[in-house]
């Protein structure tokens, strides 16, 4: 009962040394949820989807709603990744990665080279995997910066677990700028949806709409 929103926040991986030592399997109140900390335990939940289904955690689910990948079991879950799984296959990958991410990792090097010091991550990591994602699935009119930012704003929401006594969520302004991000999205992706329609293209959402 003692752990803490902001000291998983902070660093987790002390907490969970300490439950894997002390309770493998344990509630943690703050985020309304049971943890298994074990290597073990985790191999034998995913391993038995008979016994143990997929349950999205509750800020998941407030994020992206019912119906997704992350939330599916059986036939419907077999039935997504169908659709999702072919292009995102090692062997697929292999086939496009090298063209797909390398010329736009090399632009944004040659963007940041001269700085003399940069955060990593902000100026490199990030807009690198927006970009190359975001081409793949077909958004290559959108912005990196804008990419980032509307990861970056599901990401915590996705990640604000926070509940209070009553196993409420603690803090809304997380979902609600995510509900205007995807708000945003949908805007976007709307009208290409009407493109995709008439003339399918290599692109995953194109792909996954057919």
């Amino acid at each position: 009962e003692e752990i803490t929103m902001e000291e998983l926040d902070r660093d987790p991986n002390p907490i969970y040394e300490r439950l894997r030592r002390e309770a493998p399997v344990a509630y943690v109140p703050a985020v309304g949820m049971h943890v298994v900390a074990t290597r073990e335990l985790c191999l034998q939940i995913t391993q038995d989807p008979q016994a143990w289904s997929t349950v999205i955690a509750p800020s998941g689910g407030r994020t992206f709603g019912k119906g997704t990948v992350l939330d599916s079991n059986g036939e419907q879950h077999r039935r997504i990744r169908e659709w999702i799984d072919p292009q995102l296959r090692p062997a697929a990958v292999d086939t496009y990665v090298e063209a797909l991410v390398r010329p736009q990792a090399q632009r944004i090097l040659e963007r940041i080279e001269d700085l003399g010091a940069a955060d990593i991550q902000e100026a490199y990591f990030a807009p690198v995997s927006v970009r190359a994602v975001g081409d793949l699935m077909g958004l290559t009119d959108v912005p990196s910066e804008t990419l980032v930012r509307w990861f970056q704003t599901l990401a915590l929401s996705y990640g604000n677990a926070a509940v209070d006594e009553h196993g409420n969520f603690a803090d809304p302004a997380p979902f609600e700028a995510g509900d205007r991000v995807k708000e945003e999205i949908v805007a976007t992706v709307d009208p290409m949806l009407d493109h995709w329609t008439a003339h399918p293209d290599h692109t995953l959402i194109s792909h996954w709409l057919h």
